[in-house]
């Protein structure tokens, strides 16, 4: 994939050169917190604005911290089942997303996930967590 692909939500994340994918964070200088999304307001931990807060690229790799699956679901654009999960990032901040499979039954909370760019269709590439492989 190539800096090029368009993807669903380029604010908070992209392709990187060599076909993996960056997180849109940020680094608080003062304390060193590590934060996701990237904004403006303020280092949630110490308050630090403006030049303390640094933008950072965050690896796709974390620890599964909960999920759950989903059998029923009101928009007509998401076909269920699906899976939902929280993913501790290995540089911190927990993320919520979708995961890459539709079924949750060899998941389990703490497994090693690692992120990707996943297109369905003509559909901009989302961000989809799958197990790592062992």
């Amino acid at each position: 994939m190539q800096d090029a692909t368009p993807v669903a939500h380029p604010t908070l994340y992209g392709p990187t050169p060599s076909g993996g994918v960056r997180i849109f964070g940020q680094r608080c200088r003062q304390c060193g917190r590590v934060a996701f999304p990237r904004q403006a307001y303020g280092c949630e931990t110490c308050g630090a604005f403006g030049a303390d807060l640094v933008d950072e690229d965050l690896e796709a790799t974390g620890a599964l911290a909960s999920f759950a699956q989903v059998h029923r679901h009101p928009g007509k654009d998401i076909d269920a089942p699906f899976v939902m999960a929280e993913i501790r990032l290995t540089s911190g901040p927990l993320l919520r997303c979708t995961l890459a499979r539709r079924d949750a039954a060899t998941l389990r909370v703490g497994a090693l996930m690692t992120g990707r760019l996943q297109a369905d269709g003509d559909a901009p590439a989302e961000l989809r967590f799958s197990q790592a492989e062992a």
